[in-house]
């Protein structure tokens, strides 16, 4: 109730004051955007995000050096970090001089601070974005998933590559997940599993903290060999069945 008479009140002045609550964070894009009138940098589309987004994940891996905090260093004192918010999206955040400045997700550029001149901010982001593309990572995710009797998965855009626990590898030494296979997928099929898997990694309050028999494990590939993020699903959970029975389909 009291969030929404401050923004009744924002929309009579026409100005308000950044939301700094964990999890608000599309109330603050209406706050800031569309009361403020905020433009949005030119450059920020869903598609640059999300190249964006795997190239600041590629970095706070494989950077040489980060700040004390663990966050990439950028020039003038800004400095930037992956955050997943509690509906399991991941954001960029930027800080300057250890205080957040903003953050940017697949929809806006967040303003942390009050700020009368974004531009710098919408300018860091495009520079950042300039230097995804130069990296030149895949542009889509890869995906391994390691089913309830640990047979592999490695699920990419074009083609899903399958290796099976055979009879010596398995803690009975008589399991067998089957022959292995390579099949090509169309781009309709691989939106169906990674809609899947996505569901899954979003669904952040079933993730189990250790790995246990019959559970599921999606991990995300920012490169071939690199790993971004790692989740495990309950056996009995609906969303490692779904993954499961979809792929399934693939050994008929």
């Amino acid at each position: 109730m009291k969030n929404k008479l401050l923004l009744f009140f924002c929309t009579l002045i026409w100005y308000c004051p950044v939301f700094n609550t964990e999890g608000d964070l599309e109330q603050n894009i209406f706050a800031n955007f569309v009361l403020n009138r905020t433009p949005m940098p030119q450059c920020l589309s869903a598609e640059n995000y999300s190249l964006t987004l795997r190239y600041a994940q590629w970095k706070l891996k494989t950077a040489k050096r980060l700040s004390k905090n663990r966050r990439v260093l950028l020039g003038k004192g800004f400095e930037y970090t992956v955050r997943e918010e509690a509906d399991g999206e991941k954001s960029i955040v930027f800080y300057k001089k250890n205080v957040e400045a903003f953050a940017v997700n697949a929809q806006a550029l967040l303003p942390l601070n009050p700020t009368t001149d974004t531009t710098q901010y919408h300018q860091l982001f495009c520079n950042l974005l300039d230097s995804a593309k130069f990296a030149n990572l895949p542009h889509n995710l890869v995906y391994r998933y390691h089913d309830g009797a640990n047979n592999v998965w490695s699920i990419g855009p074009k083609k899903i590559v399958y290796y099976p626990v055979t009879p010596a590898m398995s803690s009975t030494g008589t399991y067998s997940g089957g022959e292995p296979f390579e099949k090509n997928i169309s781009e309709t099929q691989f939106t169906e599993i990674e809609t899947l898997l996505k569901v899954g990694v979003a669904h952040k309050t079933i993730h189990e903290n250790s790995r246990l028999k019959g559970s599921g494990m999606i991990v995300e590939l920012l490169t071939d060999v690199l790993v971004g993020s790692t989740y495990l699903l309950p056996m009995r959970s609906g969303e490692k069945e779904a993954i499961e029975t979809w792929l399934g389909q693939l050994k008929k």
